[in-house]
């Protein structure tokens, strides 16, 4: 089924439209005025597309022509011939594609759905759509760096077992591969230099990805164990002011280091914290109420042993009643986030409709 076909029978089931709210999973149809959707399909396992954005191809093109060019002024993990540039982008992509396999496959183990990935320059984007709990959730978003510390464990052990050299090389420093790669070519040994590429890039990309912003997985997983104390809304809110420190002084760092691919996650980071702020502001301003915390609401669950009497029929209608109104709410909520990313012109006539309605009924309220 094409993107356009789906996005048609979407539009034909009013809970697929406009959907519950769920954090900051999402996918994105492919669109020419969406830069963020520009990409090429590679294939589909295990029932997940995977595409890969036009951006990472350029990455890849632009780093072995630096390598071809043999720059003597680049102090990167990438500044060596085309040979190991080569292997470390293939190593790239592979570990980039594990880590949100991980993602998808915590989400399906937890009753979820996940069909889609998206591999670009800055790490990938596992498009899951888990069940609205709070721990449904962080099962989906520890998913992909579990990945990586299982990586990390046996390419590092089989790497210092194979070369007998533990310090730099199978613990490697973060801020300086160079001296660990160093000794691995002199060896000449392509196998040690694709496992130290494996160990290392793994490494780096866990801990890039446990950093507290939006929407690299230490904000995610923030965000949900703040959700269970707090509240699906106030939790999203407190991660994005976190997410704003941990994007200026990642953009701290990158500066003084002059790291351009630091920048470049500290500003992913800050936009997307700050799109996530202005749908929470909008929700408020617009419709004059704070968003309300059905998600979590919804699944909260009393003792096993009690069981509560059977409602009288004027209790169940009253039941399904706010069970509507709760299920209208999210929709409403739904339609925000839209219009916060995309702004009115991307709301179809029922989603304006739906805004004219809940609008009308709040002033009649009032």
């Amino acid at each position: 089924m094409s993107w356009r076909d789906r996005d048609d029978a979407a539009n034909d089931d009013p809970m697929r439209r406009f959907g519950r709210p769920g954090g900051d999973w999402q996918g994105m149809r492919p669109t020419l005025d969406n830069p963020m959707t520009w990409s090429v399909t590679l294939g589909r396992f295990a029932g997940i597309t995977v595409r890969v954005h036009l951006a990472f191809l350029l990455f890849v093109l632009i780093e072995l022509l630096l390598a071809a060019t043999k720059s003597s002024d680049r102090n990167d993990a990438f500044a060596h011939g085309v040979g190991i540039v080569a292997i470390a982008m293939g190593v790239l992509f592979i570990i980039v594609l594990l880590h949100e396999f991980g993602h998808c496959i915590a989400c399906r183990r937890v009753e979820g759905s996940a069909d889609e990935i998206l591999m670009w320059p800055l790490g990938g984007l596992a498009f899951c759509r888990p069940p609205e709990r709070w721990k449904a959730h962080l099962v989906t978003a520890v998913g992909g760096p579990m990945v990586n510390v299982i990586i990390c464990l046996l390419a590092g052990t089989i790497l210092g077992l194979l070369t007998g050299k533990w310090i730099g090389v199978a613990l490697p420093n973060p801020f300086n591969p160079g001296a660990g790669l160093a000794d691995l070519q002199v060896a000449r040994s392509w196998a040690h230099i694709t496992l130290f590429w494996i160990n290392y890039l793994s490494l780096i990309l866990l801990l890039f990805n446990l950093l507290p912003v939006f929407p690299m997985d230490g904000g995610r997983i923030l965000q949900t164990v703040l959700w269970s104390r707090l509240g699906y809304v106030k939790s999203m809110r407190f991660t994005v002011r976190v997410g704003y420190v941990g994007a200026i002084v990642l953009g701290v760092v990158g500066i003084v280091s002059s790291h351009l691919m630091l920048l470049a996650i500290a500003a992913f980071g800050g936009i997307t914290c700050y799109i996530t702020h202005k749908q929470l502001a909008f929700t408020e301003q617009f419709m004059g109420y704070e968003s309300q915390d059905y998600s979590a609401s919804l699944y909260e669950k009393g003792p096993a042993d009690v069981r509560p009497a059977k409602p009288s029929r004027r209790e169940r209608q009253a039941q399904r009643k706010a069970q509507a109104e709760r299920d209208e709410m999210e929709q409403v909520d739904h339609v925000l986030q839209k219009i916060a990313q995309s702004g009115m012109d991307s709301l179809t006539a029922a989603e304006k409709r739906l805004l004219r309605r809940t609008t009308r009924r709040k002033k009649q309220g009032d």
